[in-house]
């Protein structure tokens, strides 16, 4: 037997085959899903318990991506806390060579904190 369609039906309607791609559109159902029982099957809604559907807005550039493990969790990465760091006075000198000094002492703290390579 040979068909020219990926989706077909056979055996009086009995047997569906579905070789492309099956999209059921938001709001609808699969009848029958919970193993012949006849009730009708909606997708939960994921919780900390339950697996099931997760609607998500579009990218945008704050997004980040996010991960899932093998049980199912969904992972976002955490964002980095910015170390504070010590307090830089203002130089009001005129002087080049104090705001040398002013500029190597922000660059110091800058290291310090993390913020910048200090290599």
């Amino acid at each position: 037997m040979s068909y020219n369609a990926k989706n077909y039906t056979e055996q009086g309607g009995d047997v569906t085959h579905i070789g492309g791609k099956l999209i059921i559109e938001e709001g609808g159902e699969v009848e029958g899903f919970d193993g012949g029982g006849g009730s009708s099957y909606t997708l939960p809604t994921a919780s900390a318990d339950t697996l099931g559907g997760v609607k998500a807005a579009a990218k945008t550039t704050e997004s980040v991506p996010v991960a899932a493990d093998t049980d199912g969790t969904l992972y976002v990465p955490a964002y980095p806390v910015i170390p504070k760091m010590e307090k830089q006075d203002d130089c009001s000198s005129d002087d080049a060579s104090a705001i040398k000094t002013a500029l190597n002492d922000l660059l110091s703290k800058l290291k310090a904190a993390g913020l910048m390579k200090s290599e």
